[in-house]
């Protein structure tokens, strides 16, 4: 009996989580247009070295004696020289002797020095105008789809599960989001503001800055890692400044009042306000609108964004991911951007195994192999949005 083109693609599938080299090689990635300028400026800098270096000929015949005249060198040394005629300085050379703008700026000026410190000061006075004190501490905040905690549910942040997946598909390692610091709705006071006045003036003098930063020189990176936290600032100090909204469509509306009104979504944003040239698929793991089904916030760096928004994808999903034997769970986030992943819901299943951990992996592929007479839709189950207040963060 042949196989199935499908079967075929599963254990295909299968293969590739065993082989971490092929895993890492077939995961669609953003493109990373610092490694492609890398390889130009590489190729530049050698082409330019060769130039310097003067030419090795190697000879297969044996060197002669050869008759040395005297007289020609004689003339030689007497002879006017000739000038050196100009070289054409490399590119690379020309940007390092003429560095851009922001490079030359004090490191507390560059703007996204600025962009990361808003974000961490943000972030202090959340915490400070908030009952948490520690990360342990949000073990309690469980679920708002849960009213009632499972016998088998065990306390404490090593088993803590920040959107309940463990809750209906059994017990597991969740990763890095099992260590986050929970901000939810109990635990936020905006009149907690004793604590956090030294704080607010640094924050207002942050702003002040970043309403000059010039953005024109910034590389793709750095314009990244800048939208990226100034996005989460901005979110953050909305809530700071007005409290929570009482319902979604409030923070719906507060978002808009945040943000452009013309903008319908992130990418929108980031393209009107930060120029961003290229799509980012990735972000949708980096953005934090204060929802209860949001990503954690990180702080970005342009010198690892990429790296780290890797890191973020990989984390968001360990952690919101549910398998079972007879269900496949997605978070409603990946179910609204499904097209910056995959063409349809078959090949976001395979680009989701292909994220998770190893066993987890492995444990989904499995579920796919068994059910892959049945519809998706009879075993996918996509799960709902929350917009209750929250903010994971990771401190």
């Amino acid at each position: 009996m042949m196989d199935s083109p499908k079967s075929d693609k599963l254990k295909s599938l299968s293969q590739t989580i065993d082989n971490p080299a092929a895993t890492s090689t077939t995961r669609p990635t953003i493109p990373l247009q610092e490694n492609r300028q890398g390889k130009e400026n590489k190729s530049c800098t050698n082409s330019f070295k060769k130039r310097l270096q003067p030419s090795k000929q190697m000879s297969k015949t044996p060197i002669k004696n050869l008759h040395v005249d005297n007289k020609s060198l004689h003339k030689r040394a007497h002879s006017p020289r000739r000038k050196k005629e100009p070289r054409v300085k490399a590119p690379q050379m020309a940007e390092l002797r003429h560095p851009s703008p922001h490079q030359m700026l004090p490191e507390a000026d560059c703007p996204n020095v600025i962009s990361e410190n808003i974000l961490k000061c943000l972030s202090s006075i959340l915490l400070r105008i908030s009952a948490v004190k520690n990360p342990g501490s949000a073990c309690d905040i469980s679920s708002p789809l849960w009213t009632q905690k499972p016998q088998n549910h065990v306390e404490g942040p090593e088993f803590w599960d920040p959107y309940g997946i463990c809750l209906e598909f059994g017990k597991r390692d969740i990763g890095p989001y099992k260590h986050l610091c929970a901000i939810d709705a109990k635990s936020f006071n905006a009149k907690r503001t004793t604590s956090t006045l030294f704080l607010l003036h640094r924050l207002k003098l942050l702003f002040r800055k970043l309403a000059s930063v010039n953005l024109e020189n910034l590389n793709h990176q750095e314009k990244l890692a800048f939208w990226i936290n100034t996005y989460n600032s901005c979110m953050m100090n909305a809530f700071v400044e007005n409290g929570i909204p009482e319902s979604p469509d409030m923070a719906v509306a507060m978002m808009r009042k945040t943000f452009s009104k013309g903008a319908k979504n992130h990418e929108m944003v980031a393209r009107s306000k930060y120029g961003l040239e290229l799509s980012e698929p990735l972000v949708t793991f980096a953005l934090s609108c204060g929802t209860w089904s949001s990503p954690a916030v990180r702080v970005y760096t342009a010198s690892q964004v990429e790296n780290e928004l890797e890191a973020a994808k990989r984390e968001y999903l360990q952690a919101t991911i549910g398998i079972s034997t007879s269900k496949f769970a997605i978070p409603k986030l990946l179910d609204w951007y499904l097209q910056n992943f995959a063409k349809d819901l078959e090949s976001l299943m395979d680009w989701i195994c292909l994220q998770l951990p190893s066993e987890l992996g492995k444990e989904a592929i499995k579920l796919l192999e068994k059910r892959k007479t049945e519809p998706l839709s009879q075993f996918v189950q996509i799960m709902p949005y929350e917009f209750s207040f929250r903010y994971l963060l990771c401190t």
